[in-house]
């Protein structure tokens, strides 16, 4: 379980940056600056957007007595950044340049994927350690079973009479 706080803070820090994010993506171009120009600010935008839509899956305690008001910011939060989006796209059919729209999509398609990369490549990451951390513990007691097989017959030989019978 997840602390409920956590997630709402966190829903809230990224609203924050995603209504930052679109002021400043709006202004670019508005001012005429092409999609890739705005780049910075969508990235944060997107990255925003990710945050709230994890804190919207993710579980909280189902003894907490603000569920209700925290699901009902978490339900603002994704509503406004879906408006964001819908506005988003609508703006730049209507205003930017042909395909500038597509572009967007595009782009967010491509952050969408790049991000789900990355947790995947964490996961590999996070697998073969684990992995490299059980070879090296078999090696070990391998290592430590031969050793204890070796002390034995060391201490078993030199415990034999070696002296001749009379």
């Amino acid at each position: 379980m997840v602390d409920p706080i956590t997630i709402v803070s966190g829903a809230i820090g990224a609203i924050k940056v995603c209504n930052s994010a679109y002021g400043q993506i709006k202004q670019l171009l508005e001012n005429g600056s092409s999609l890739a120009s705005a780049g910075s600010a969508l990235s944060k935008w997107f990255d925003g957007a990710d945050k709230i839509e994890k804190a919207a899956r993710q579980k909280t305690s189902p003894t907490d007595s603000n569920a209700s008001a925290q699901a009902i910011q978490l339900l603002a939060a994704r509503t406004e950044i879906r408006e964001q989006r819908a506005q988003l796209i609508s703006w730049l059919r209507l205003h930017a340049p042909a395909g500038a729209a597509d572009e967007f999509l595009s782009l967010e398609r491509d952050f969408r994927l790049a991000q789900k990369k990355e947790r995947d490549d964490a996961v590999q990451a996070k697998y073969k350690r684990i992995e490299k951390l059980k070879q090296i513990f078999t090696a070990g007691l391998l290592v430590f079973g031969f050793s204890l097989i070796i002390g034995i017959a060391v201490i078993v030989y030199l415990n034999i009479n070696l002296s001749p019978p009379q």
